[in-house]
This record gives structure tokens, C-alpha cells and sequence, in this order.
């Protein structure tokens, strides 16, 4: 017998008093039981997964659209990388900022332009005259979205497009390729932050996904060859995916003051830096940086951007690959409003106004975006040849080289070229003798400086194709016979298209407007005159070339034949000026190493940590270097412990005092291999608590001083003895981990 009501423990006593009173009488007829209660509520569906705001990360996909009577609905998942479904996106929480938009692939009648044109626009000016891409704010319509509680959700428009009025004035097409991009950004007060993008192309008249006309010149991964992800994250890190920038910025789009700022227009502008030119209202050539007004204001694009010279090279960016549906379609010039990016509005080149239509095709064909690489691509084929390399004689090298083409053809010293180029860039023939090459090549005392061991073979006889070197001037080791020795030929030849010419010149440091010079891409003559190194005559992997040239193209700054910088820029070579961007020594507290390693680390675009424009950021170790197989299995190029017994120079930032700040402004410190690493970048911002863990983990960092600074005349040959214990806890992985990344 079930009942609901409460009983006092009184009444129960009581009652149990009168029934064992009456245990003599009858106890009467058991009453009928009560009838089943009927069927509770429906109660909320329970849910599945993980509450979003408990997330580490958070993944998006659009599984479906559909579209009825001017609506599209959306179905789209949430998870974190391990494929849990995350519910709980709520336009109630003030945390969930999740937006929608909307755009179209149209074609241009009669052209092969083909854009992405934005739909839910809204006006940029006071004028109603320039546009952005409007969103679909969750925030906006609570009622709109539906959450299945298990990471799955359906999500209605608010916007009717048959309806709606465009104030772009664009017009909804369900014939045409259309994309839905997802856009979250999460700022929780923690200081935590999700943030995705997704998208979904899809023509809704037909409700196809596949074989849809799209648009794919470029891969987000491309761009990764010089850019890094998190460099890549801008309006403040919602906008990540290259799907979701080309929805945005594309053909109707500008800020405030009507600059363009559509995606292939503003992405050439940009990357033109400072060397962007155009005309003032006099008609006068002058800097014409990429400028936009952004939320914070008026923002110019006059640093250094883009790293390949002496040319902007295309095929950087536009790659030939077989995944990209559209990768030629750069090649047609149908977008005339992306040759203006580089060439501006009114083209200096031309020196006149362009006709209002800027219909590049009239004059220009696809060809003019390749030519410049036609001599570096011909120059690829080229190869160096040494011949009766001798070392007999002591002290003396000689040896007979010459440059030939792909057929065989010797190239004459008269198509080689020779004169210097402005300050700081050299392109003489030389031939760099170098020996070492394992233990980072020579060290820079007596007479092994690179400015000695590199040799102008014009200054040595050609005959018979070769020209024939001796020379005594190079202080050679006397058992030369039991070290490696490298001969590293630096060979640029004047061209005229792809046709090597005789070079002719203009001035010291520029030939004739239809010659180009280009360096031979030839491998080092290497030979190992003894085997006192087990066949090791090459330095251990440390950079990848192949993302040097990946970001770099075909030359780099001076003497690009490969990557073999160090061959000149050793370990340690002497201080030297930083330069500004115009070729102009700074103040002295900026000097440093001349090494190979502390140059790359210090070069503009490298080291962004402290400062820096923000859009490069180089703290992923394997950006730049090599992970491969190396002597002793898996090694890393930033693996530590590998190099020891060398002597890395650093700049003290320390005055030395009665010296011209621009001869000798600092000392000159030296620091043991691992030490010199770290401080290439860190070392302006070492604690004393940092510097005296270095030391004490077997580190060697500068002269050896006592109160009154005196220099220790051993100081390299302490850098060279010091026993670091670095590799002992800092793994590749954990130098990764040190920098924000992971293996």
C-alpha cells in the first residue's frame, strides 16, 4: 500500500500501542491497494561529451546546409581533439562569441576572374559608400540555434535572403557556389581563449558538394613557409583559416576610406614593404606603403615584408600544386585589382595614369611574373668544375676550375660577373677555400679569415676554358693532408632571358636593363684528404635549405650559392654593425656577431620575441631547422651538446671606454657553443639568476674578468673547454616546449 503522506513518530507510537491492545480481537478486513500513478513529465534530454567551457581546445566542422524560401540551416559539431563532442554553446553566456557569414563565387562575364563576394554587408563610412562582410551573431538570436547536447547543433539564419536588402547591393544567387564560415573567438576571464574557424561550400539550388566551382590559388600552408600559425591569427586571433579570409576580403570590400582591401590586392600590397611606389597629385614618384585605416587608426605597411631578392618571385606564394584546382589562374592577370597591390593605383612603372579599367592584359601577358626567374632557373642547371686540385706544394693551393652549361658549354670570364654590387653585397667570382668542415670550419686567426681564403679567380689566367689558380696567400694547416677541405665556388652569370650573355655594365653596381645576373647553384668541391674522420667531412645537419629557399627563393644576400654562409660566417667572426633599413650603421649598443648562427637568429623577420612587427614570428625551432637522420640517430639541428670545443663570438653591450663607438664600440665577448645559442636571442634579457645557471651548468660566456674588467687573453680557449651539461635537461623537445611549441 503506497502512500505520499508525511506520518508523525507520535501517531506511529500511538498506534502501535492500540493495535497491541486489541491482540485478543479481530483485525478486521485488509483494505483494496491503490491504483498506479500515471506517467511523470517529460524531463530534459541528457547530455553527452563535454561541457564547452571545460575544453582545452576546440575543433568545428559543418556537416550539412540546407535552404528553403530565401533560409539556410545549418547542422555543424563541436569537439576537442580527441573526437569528445562539446555542448553547452549558449548566446547566453557572455563568453560564447560565435558568428556566421555568407558569401558567393561569382564569375566575371567574358573573363577568368572568378571572386568570393560577401552577402549580410554592412556599410564602413558615414557615406553608406564602402563595405564589409556583415555575421550572423549567436548573441543576436538566441532562438536560432539548437543544441542536440551530445556536440551537435542545428543553426537557423535569422536573415531571409530573398527578403533582405543587401547594402552592398549584392543579390543572393542559390545557383551559384556558396560558403558558410564559422567564426569563434572565447576570451574567458581566466584569461583562457578558444577560437576556430570552419567553412562549408555548396551550391544550394542543387544541394551538391561536390565538383563545385571554387576558387584555390593558394594553400594556408604555403604561407606557412615563412609565416607561422600563430602569426597568422589576425583580428586578434578569430580569423585563422584561409577559407575565412577569402570570404571576407574579397572583390567589394574596402575600409573607411575606400582602399581595397579584397585578399589578393591587399596580401601583394603588404608584402611590397617599403619598395611599394606610386604617384603624388603632381605626378612625382614617391613611397606609397599599403595604408589602412583599422580600428585603431591609420596603419602603414613600411617595414621590410617580403624576404626574396633581388625580385619578388611569385612562385613563392603561387606553387604548382596539383591539389589546388585554381593554381594558373594567377597567370591569366584577370584580377587586375591584385596588380595594383604591387604596382599601386597609378603605376609609377608607367609614369602616366592608367586607363580607369586597369586592364593589365591589354599590354602585359601571363610571361612578365616569370620572367625574372628565367635566369635562376637556367642558372639551376649550370654546374662548376674543379680539376688537379693540389696541396703538394706547402702553404700553396692550386687548382683549375671552370662553370659550364647544361650542355656542356664552357661559360667565358666575360659572362661572368664581377664588379660590387652597393656596400655589403659582393659578387665577385670567388672560389672560398675552406677546410674543417665537420668542426664548423676554420677558425678566424692569423691568416684563415674568410677575407683571406676567399680567391677573385679573375685575378688568375683562363685558358683552355679553365682558370688556372695558385696562390700562396691562404695560410693553409701544414697537415692539411689529414683534415677535409671544401672549395666553394660563388659564380654569378649575366643573363638575357635564359641565354648567358656578355656582361655589360651601367655603372659599379648594375648591368644593362636587359641583362640579369644569377648564381650557379652548384655543389661544393669536397674531399676528404685523409680518414681521420671516419668519412664525416661535412658539418652535422643543422638548417633545413630547403625552407631557406622556400622563403627566400633563388638568392638570399650576397654569394647564394646553397646555404653555405658559415663557409664565411663562422663561429667566430667579428663583431659587426647592425644596419638600419637603409643600409646605415646604428648606434653601437646594437652591434653583433658576424657569425652565421647569430645572424640568422638577429635577422629582420627572425627575431620577433621582443618586439618586432608581429607577423613573423620565428620561435618554432623547426621552421629553419633540419630534423634528420644525423651520425647518431634521430637528430635535431637545435639539439644541444653536438658542437663542443668551439668559440662563438658575442657583443658584450658593454662600452669599451676611449674607443670610436663606430670602430670598437663594445667588447668582444666569447661563449661556449650552447651558451652562444641561447644568447643570440636572450641575451639582452638574461637575469643575473639566468646568466649564473649558464655558468653553472658548465656554460662559458664572456672574458674571464675580475672588478677592474680586465680581459683574460684565454677567453676563446675558455669557450672551448667548457663542458655544458645543457643537453642534460634541454632536449629538443624541451627547447620546443621553452619556445611555446611541440615535437
Amino acid at each position: 500500500m503506497i502512500t505520499t503522506k508525511k506520518v508523525s513518530l507520535a501517531l506511529l507510537i500511538s498506534s502501535a500501542l492500540l493495535i497491541s491492545g486489541c491482540s485478543d480481537g479481530e483485525d478486521g478486513k485488509n483494505g483494496e491497494d491503490g491504483q498506479p500513478g500515471g506517467p511523470g513529465g517529460p524531463g530534459d534530454p541528457g547530455t553527452s561529451g563535454l561541457h564547452i567551457d571545460m575544453a582545452a581546445e576546440a575543433i568545428a566542422e559543418i556537416s550539412n546546409a540546407t535552404y528553403a524560401d530565401g533560409i539556410i540551416t545549418v547542422d555543424f559539431d563541436l569537439e576537442n581533439k580527441e573526437g569528445v563532442g562539446l555542448h553547452g554553446l549558449s548566446a547566453d553566456n557572455e563568453f560564447h562569441d560565435f558568428r556566421f557569414s555568407l558569401a558567393q563565387l561569382e564569375t566575371n562575364q567574358g573573363s577568368d576572374l572568378k571572386q568570393w563576394i560577401s552577402l549580410l554587408n554592412e556599410t564602413t563610412n558615414d557615406a553608406g559608400t564602402t563595405f564589409e562582410q556583415g555575421f550572423e551573431k549567436l548573441k543576436d538570436c538566441a532562438e536560432c540555434l539548437v543544441d542536440h547536447k551530445d556536440g551537435t547543433y542545428t543553426y537557423t539564419f535569422n536573415t531571409n535572403l530573398q527578403t533582405a536588402e543587401d547594402a552592398a547591393g549584392v543579390i543572393f544567387d542559390a545557383a551559384l557556389t556558396q560558403r558558410i564560415a564559422i567564426e569563434m573567438q572565447f576570451e574567458y576571464a581566466s584569461g583562457h581563449e578558444l577560437a576556430e574557424n570552419a567553412h562549408y561550400d555548396w551550391i544550394p539550388a542543387s544541394n551538391a558538394t561536390e565538383g563545385v566551382e571554387t576558387r584555390e590559388l593558394v594553400t594556408l600552408e604555403t604561407c606557412y613557409t615563412c609565416h607561422q600559425p600563430d602569426s597568422l591569427k589576425a583580428h586578434g586571433g578569430r580569423r585563422l583559416d584561409l577559407e575565412n579570409c577569402q570570404s571576407c576580403h574579397n572583390g567589394i570590400v574596402s575600409d573607411p576610406n575606400d582602399v581595397s582591401v579584397e585578399l589578393g590586392h591587399m596580401v601583394h600590397a603588404i608584402h611590397m614593404g617599403p619598395e611599394r611606389e606610386g604617384k603624388d597629385a603632381e605626378g612625382n614618384v614617391v613611397p606609397m606603403p599599403y595604408t589602412i585605416a583599422g580600428y585603431g587608426g591609420d596603419h602603414a605597411f613600411d617595414y621590410p615584408a617580403f624576404p626574396t631578392k633581388p625580385f619578388m618571385d611569385c612562385a613563392v606564394c603561387h606553387v604548382q600544386d596539383e591539389a589546388l584546382a585554381d593554381k594558373d589562374l594567377w597567370l591569366a592577370n584577370a584580377n587586375a585589382n591584385a596588380c595594383t597591390g604591387c604596382h599601386t593605383d597609378s603605376p609609377a612603372q608607367h609614369k602616366s595614369d592608367k586607363n580607369p579599367e586597369l586592364t593589365c592584359t591589354d599590354c602585359h601577358s601571363a610571361a612578365v611574373h616569370t620572367d625574372h626567374n628565367k635566369p635562376y632557373d637556367t642558372a639551376e642547371t649550370f654546374d662548376v668544375v674543379f680539376k688537379d686540385v693540389d696541396l703538394s706544394v706547402p702553404g700553396t693551393i692550386s687548382f683549375k676550375v671552370q662553370a659550364l652549361t647544361d650542355n656542356g658549354t664552357v661559360i667565358t670570364p666575360d659572362q661572368i660577373f664581377w664588379k660590387s654590387f652597393d656596400f655589403g653585397k659582393y659578387s665577385k667570382p670567388y672560389v672560398v677555400v675552406s677546410w674543417d668542415i665537420e668542426k664548423d670550419y676554420p677558425e678566424q686567426i692569423g691568416d684563415a679569415v674568410y677575407s683571406k681564403r676567399r680567391i677573385n679567380v679573375k685575378d688568375h689566367p683562363f685558358v683552355d676554358g679553365f682558370f688556372n689558380v695558385t696562390t700562396a696567400a691562404i695560410d693553409i694547416p701544414t697537415n692539411i693532408a689529414t683534415r677535409s677541405l671544401e672549395l666553394l665556388p660563388l659564380f654569378k652569370v649575366c643573363f638575357e632571358g635564359s641565354t648567358p650573355a656578355d656582361c655589360e655594365y651601367v655603372s659599379q653596381s648594375s648591368l644593362i636593363d636587359s641583362q640579369y645576373p644569377a648564381y650557379i647553384q652548384s655543389e661544393p668541391y669536397r674531399v676528404l684528404l685523409d680518414d681521420a674522420y671516419g668519412g664525416k667531412q661535412v658539418r652535422r645537419p643543422i638548417v633545413d635549405t630547403a625552407s631557406c629557399f622556400g622563403c627566400h627563393s633563388k638568392e638570399f644576400y650576397h654569394d647564394s650559392n646553397g646555404v653555405n654562409c658559415i663557409a664565411c660566417h663562422t663561429n667566430d667572426k667579428q663583431l659587426g654593425a647592425v644596419e638600419d633599413k637603409d643600409g646605415d650603421a646604428v648606434v653601437w649598443g646594437e652591434m653583433k656577431s658576424s657569425s652565421f648562427m647569430y645572424k640568422a637568429h638577429k635577422a629582420t623577420g627572425h627575431d620577433n620575441g621582443h618586439g618586432g612587427s608581429g607577423t613573423i614570428l620565428k620561435t618554432d625551432c623547426t621552421t629553419c631547422h633540419s630534423a634528420t637522420e644525423g651520425y647518431g640517430g634521430l637528430k635535431y639541428g637545435f639539439e644541444l651538446g653536438r658542437n663542443a670545443g668551439q668559440a662563438h663570438t658575442v657583443p658584450s653591450f658593454i662600452a669599451v671606454e676611449g674607443n670610436d663607438p663606430l670602430v670598437n664600440p663594445v667588447e668582444t665577448w666569447y661563449a661556449s657553443p650552447d651558451a652562444a645559442a641561447c644568447m643570440s636571442c636572450h641575451q639582452k634579457y638574461l637575469s643575473d639568476a639566468a646568466m649564473a645557471h649558464i655558468r653553472g651548468n658548465g656554460g662559458y660566456f664572456g672574458a674571464n674578468k675580475d672588478a677592474e674588467h680586465i680581459v683574460d687573453v684565454n677567453d676563446a680557449g675558455n669557450a672551448k673547454d667548457a663542458k655544458e651539461a645543457c643537453a642534460t635537461c634541454h632536449s629538443p623537445a624541451k627547447v620546443m616546449e621553452h619556445h611555446g611549441f611541440s615535437l
